[in-house]
């Protein structure tokens, strides 16, 4: 097992890992001289890299479970969202409604967007599809297959592009003329990072075996009568780290690099120039340091009168991002004020939000409960939602968590605990520990107990 590793945690990561006994190859240049690690060019099984709002990482190729599996170990509030993409079906249209047709693909149903194919609309039609995304348990299709491979994925109708991770110009281009020598038309070829440094024919032979790969899909979709499934996707686990897990991170990190206190909770909040020059300060107490940058993030933190961000991300990696103006700053507790759109319906409370209806939603650092206080335009209050999430991160633009499902909510003076069973399922599906699942129904039962 080889693995590859790029981004803000690569340093703890690449440690851990190590002293797990995994081959951590092809380093970046910092990393080769932080670790003293051989700058070798051996060929990658499997990727790690940061996820988009850096609060993570994805992991994806071989053997990404048993990677999943050492973090699972290691850390308490990580969430882990399996993705199942790239499976490819037999199907039969079942029916259309409106601008979606409904696709029978032998283990139940998916949908494929009109806008996504092209052909003769009938039911009882059999079609090719391909999953493409996995939305509220729902498979959404596409007729557009892509064809995965180890080093690059064959995609129908596409353009041709070189992973984000591939930043070497010489290297860029020796894919690019692999590309247009081997690229048939109608096809586009995305090359992933594990590509970089691959020996030139290797590639060449993948491609070649990727585009005899797909004559061999469409053989066995002519000769199936029944929806079943053609050919198995690509698992991509993407992992999302709470602050815990950030503050472990550093303790790892620290035992080989000068570390400061929050190393990866503060550049996971865009805050990096910060940490790197309180890295370069030699001879000065950790805590000297912390209290000096707790100082800058205060002068430039949430203030009576500004807008501010919450960013609410869910187990299934969906975020719901919403803003208030700050009502008041009490020490670290923060209190925002937010009209809400009218027609709608209040979670949990239940009731119809009405024209002028606000609501005032208090948090604080660390804390692993978000506040909301619903009012109508008169200032009577409508009821409370009590969010329970992972330790809430809050950075001087916006604060963030992951929301752990189970909520408990107060009507006239009466509290219950909502979503239980959707905290249990997660735990099922293991996107969560038991210890995490555990801490957040005991902290519900907390707050039925308060006055």
């Amino acid at each position: 097992m080889k693995v590859k590793i790029r981004g803000i945690y690569s340093t703890a990561l690449t440690t851990l890992f190590k002293s797990n006994e995994i081959e951590v190859v092809q380093p970046s240049e910092i990393m080769s001289k932080r670790l003293d690690m051989e700058d070798n060019e051996k060929s990658a099984t499997t990727l790690i890299y940061d996820i988009d709002d850096l609060n993570g990482i994805v992991v994806s190729g071989d053997n990404s479970e048993k990677i999943v599996d050492i973090l699972k170990e290691n850390f308490f509030d990580i969430v882990i969202k399996k993705i199942e993409t790239g499976s490819i079906y037999c199907g039969v249209i079942k029916s259309t409604k409106s601008d979606k047709v409904i696709v029978d693909i032998g283990e139940g149903e998916g949908i494929l967007n009109l806008h996504d194919y092209w052909g003769f609309l009938k039911e009882g039609e059999k079609i090719i599809v391909q999953v493409k995304a996995i939305i509220n348990n729902k498979k959404i299709l596409s007729t557009n297959l892509r064809i995965f491979g180890e080093n690059a994925i064959l995609i129908k109708n596409g353009f041709t592009k070189i992973s984000k991770h591939i930043k070497e110009d010489e290297e860029i281009q020796r894919i690019k003329e692999i590309s247009e020598n081997f690229k048939e038309e109608g096809w586009g070829v995305l090359w992933k990072a594990l590509a970089k440094g691959k020996d030139t024919e290797i590639l060449k032979n993948e491609i070649k075996s990727l585009y005899e790969k797909e004559k061999e899909i469409k053989k066995k979709f002519d000769a199936l009568e029944k929806p079943q499934l053609i050919e198995g996707g690509l698992d991509v686990f993407y992992v999302n780290f709470g602050p815990h897990t950030k503050k472990d991170l550093d303790i790892i990190r620290k035992k080989v690099l000068n570390t400061i206190i929050g190393h990866h909770f503060l550049k996971s909040g865009g805050q990096s120039i910060l940490v790197d020059f309180a890295e370069l300060l030699e001879n000065i107490d950790d805590n000297i340091i912390s209290e000096k940058i707790n100082k800058v993030l205060e002068k430039n933190g949430p203030k009576k009168g500004m807008f501010y961000e919450i960013k609410h991300k869910k187990i299934s990696g969906r975020e719901i991002n919403f803003k208030g103006i700050v009502d008041s700053v009490d020490g670290e507790k923060i209190t925002l004020k937010r009209r809400l759109k009218s027609g709608g319906r209040f979670d949990g409370i239940g009731g119809k939000i009405e024209k002028g209806d606000y609501a005032k939603t208090t948090f604080e650092p660390n804390s692993w409960v978000l506040k909301h206080i619903y009012f109508d335009k008169n200032d009577y209050q409508k009821g409370i939602y009590y969010n329970i999430n992972t330790p809430i991160e809050v950075f001087p633009k916006f604060a963030r968590y992951i929301d752990l499902e189970i909520d408990v909510v107060e009507k006239e003076g009466n509290k219950k605990i909502v979503d239980k069973k959707k905290l249990n399922l997660m735990k099922e599906k293991g996107y969560i520990k038991n210890e995490l699942a555990e801490k957040a129904e005991e902290i519900a039962n907390n707050i039925l107990k308060e006055e």
